[in-house]
């Protein structure tokens, strides 16, 4: 009898543990980067970006959603599908969710937002400058930068200087001597700060916006009172490359709009708000193809267009097409490129990448209802042609 109950002691110490390790694991959030490792099939063992949709797309298996699991849960539920769509006959999963610990820079001082920015490699103090907005007065041949470690060096970029910065440096800009510094009204720490009663104010931690697209750290982040679009900027590090500040997309309880900075730099965010910065559109590029092809005329083409695909966009050669005479006429007064197609073909030589504006010209039989173009008319035509590419 009292084995019976020291046993039964020990079997529900053993669940209240299990229970509690459970518990005690995080929960898979948008986001979050997780490692998932596979016994069986090893191809599919990567470091995995959680969407803002709760998923994970999973090689071969496509996406699974984890949003809201657990490691354990989450590892059972991969396990589970890669079984139930007949992938692997046996899946043993482990999940691990790994967080790096995000390294930042701070700036403050004569700017005109004081805060903390994700760090990025090769970061540089140009890149605070964009996102600090200083103000007149600000001294740039007196820029204080403070390593984590204490040390302390001036930076002055009147003379070109832009070092590189590094981890948790402090960047510190100063007012030009006789200057009188103006107060930050976004300053936190100003006592003066007034709070507009007038605007939503969405306390909570849990509380979030969402940011997508062309910035450095897209994601989901906390939102603070009176949070605008300009520190939900500098809290995710800024654009990057490519970046169109014409058309950020505001959704808002399924609504739309568009943002257009710096003019709505101050607009005020809400919980649940979705930011997307997309990609700047491109103008497009276009070549004009004359001759001896099936479909002759203007053509698109993107960058690293070689001719052999323009001369399929354009049906390709007609019958007793002169391939050996194409010639390929640049905007201006270049010579014409006469080169010969059948080289290409016998990798004699390298397809030739076009550029915007060029005219590729073969001679041949031409498709009823064309009319062929000296040099008179090509020379003519130019100017219109030049207005056609670029001012699409």
């Amino acid at each position: 009898m009292v084995l019976n109950r020291i046993f039964a002691l020990l079997m529900m110490i053993l669940v209240i543990a299990g229970v509690s390790s459970a518990q005690a694991q995080p929960v898979i959030k948008p986001g979050d980067t997780i490692q998932l490792i596979c016994a069986e099939e090893s191809s599919i063992n990567h470091d995995y970006k959680v969407t803002s949709d709760g998923l994970i797309l999973v090689d071969f298996l496509g996406a699974v959603k984890i949003g809201g699991l657990t490691e354990t849960q989450a590892a059972d539920k991969v396990a589970k599908q890669l079984l139930d769509e007949k992938i692997l006959k046996k899946a043993t999963i482990s999940l691990k969710l790994i967080n790096p610990e995000i390294k930042t820079v701070k700036f403050g001082g004569t700017v005109a937002y004081e805060a903390e920015t994700p760090w990025k490699a090769d970061m540089k103090l140009s890149d605070v400058v964009k996102l600090a907005e200083l103000k007149p007065e600000a001294d740039l041949a007196k820029i204080q930068i403070k390593s984590e470690n204490g040390t302390i060096k001036i930076a002055d970029m009147t003379k070109n200087e832009d070092p590189v910065l590094a981890p948790g440096d402090v960047i510190t800009f100063f007012a030009k001597t006789g200057t009188t510094p103006v107060p930050n009204p976004n300053n936190p720490n100003n006592p003066t700060n007034p709070t507009n009663p007038n605007v939503p104010v969405n306390p909570g931690p849990t509380a979030q916006v969402t940011l997508i697209g062309k910035v450095t750290l897209p994601g989901n982040y906390d939102l603070t009172a009176n949070m605008t679009v300009r520190e939900l900027i500098v809290k995710c590090g800024g654009f990057t490359d490519g970046a169109d500040l014409n058309a950020i997309t505001l959704e808002r309880a399924g609504a739309k709009r568009t943002l257009r900075l710096p003019a709505d730099n101050d607009f005020v965010l809400q919980a649940g708000d979705i930011i997307t910065i997309d990609q700047r559109s491109k103008p497009k590029m276009f070549v004009v193809v004359e001759g001896s092809v099936r479909r002759p005329g203007r053509i698109e083409i993107s960058e690293g267009t070689k001719i052999s695909e323009v001369i399929q966009l354009a049906g390709g050669f007609m019958q007793g097409a002169r391939q050996d005479k194409i010639k390929i006429f640049s905007t201006g007064n270049e010579k014409p490129r006469e080169i010969n197609f059948e080289d290409i073909l016998l990798g004699y030589r390298g397809d030739i990448e076009l550029q915007p504006g060029q005219t590729i010209e073969i001679p041949g039989p031409r498709p009823s209802g064309t009319v062929a173009f000296g040099p008179r008319e090509r020379t003519a035509a130019g100017a219109i042609a030049l207005l056609l590419i670029f001012g699409s």
